[in-house]
């Protein structure tokens, strides 16, 4: 997936306009196919459509039409372009020009109320609060529906897939929206509406093979019913990976259990604190952000001596993070508690030393198992298998 051509680097991060190869639009067709769905009773909608990557039917679909496949996109550019890809279709998609965020309804896509309906499709997502490429974000945005705006326009078109009542719903969005709580639940009505039935998780390497970080995307195929889900499904809900490995985040224990990831200078009186730490989200905010800090500031954690060695922990875990795949990057920093303990004190000389003990290193191929990745298979490319 590359960006559009036409739109300079400011443009592509404040639109989120990244465009789909071919390899990934077969996943999402494979997952509808292995759930089984009769599409020819149904309508398909692609409401951030681009070029119409995800409105050109594989061939293992030809002998069971949609009823009607539309795509839709503010992007006029890429309108155009789309029509003149299948202007010689047999059967061309309806393409409309709109924001597909305004004025939300059925009717806005033409699509009957009495239909079924699939939506597919790469949705944009910018997260606004990020601090990634945060001097480049605008703060302006096209009018989105009040109960649709959310702080990432990719959460924006999820709420506005419940508003269309979609039957079934295959697309592509950042991992971090099912697997972080607080985002987890700003889908809101949502995740009242729809449970994930498959997942793949793919590299953001496929869409940005310069980036300076990588971060997992899911293709997920989701339901509509009554029940929805709600946060212990997800935490022990089998994730895939294109690399074929699985994971559940009740694999794991975090570190949030133990010690505060954000700023407690409210509840740590100064006088009490041995050292100062910078803020913790995510294993990939780890990899870019400070750990132990001099100089305090609105980051600032602090730090008392019953919790010092945890911190430390932390602070090795920084200097292994590249034996860690980029699938479990939004994850919170990994720990075995009852283990730690036991190698307290080595933890401690590690972060303070800058050195790493073989019974540390055992201890994070211990932690990670199948998913600790190999430097001599890092340097070739190749994820654990």
């Amino acid at each position: 997936m590359t960006a559009q051509a036409y739109l300079d680097r400011i443009q592509t991060i404040n639109q989120g306009s990244f465009y789909t190869p071919d390899s990934i639009t077969r996943l999402v067709y494979q997952m509808l196919l292995n759930a089984k769905i009769d599409i020819k009773d149904y309508v398909l909608l692609d409401s951030s459509c681009g070029y119409g990557s995800f409105l050109e039917i594989p061939q293992s679909f030809l002998n069971r039409q949609f009823t009607q496949i539309i795509g839709a996109d503010i992007d006029k550019q890429a309108l155009q372009k789309a029509q003149k890809i299948f202007k010689d279709y047999a059967i061309a998609p309806l393409f409309l020009h709109t924001n597909s965020l305004q004025n939300v309804s059925r009717e806005k896509f033409n699509i009957l109320e009495s239909s079924k309906l699939i939506i597919v499709g790469n949705p944009p997502y910018n997260d606004k609060t990020s601090i990634v490429q945060n001097h480049l974000k605008s703060t302006d945005s096209n009018p989105v529906d009040s109960h649709l705006k959310a702080r990432d326009i990719g959460i924006s078109f999820l709420r506005s897939f419940d508003i269309l009542k979609a039957d079934y719903i295959c697309v592509l969005h950042p991992l971090s929206y099912l697997i972080k709580e607080s985002n987890f639940k700003s889908l809101k009505n949502f995740i009242k509406h729809y449970h994930l039935l498959d997942s793949t998780i793919i590299s953001s390497q496929i869409f940005c093979p310069k980036s300076l970080g990588f971060f997992p995307i899911v293709i997920a195929l989701y339901e509509r019913d009554n029940q929805g889900m709600d946060f212990d499904f997800i935490c022990n809900f089998s994730f895939k990976t294109r690399e074929d490995k699985s994971f559940r985040l009740n694999d794991f224990d975090f570190i949030a259990q133990y010690i505060d990831k954000y700023p407690n200078k409210k509840r740590v009186d100064s006088k009490h604190k041995v050292a100062m730490f910078y803020t913790l989200r995510d294993i990939n905010a780890l990899k870019r952000s400070k750990t132990f800090m001099t100089k305090e500031n609105s980051n600032t954690i602090y730090i008392t001596q019953d919790k010092y060695s945890l911190y430390c922990y932390v602070d090795v875990f920084k200097q292994i993070i590249k034996h860690i795949p980029y699938y479990l990057g939004n994850c919170d920093i990994l720990i075995d508690f009852k283990k730690f303990q036991a190698l307290e004190s080595a933890f401690i000389k590690a972060s303070e030393s800058k050195n790493l003990s073989e019974d540390i290193m055992q201890y994070f191929k211990d932690l990670l198992g199948a998913h600790y990745m190999r430097i001599e298979r890092l340097e070739k490319g190749i994820y654990p298998n």
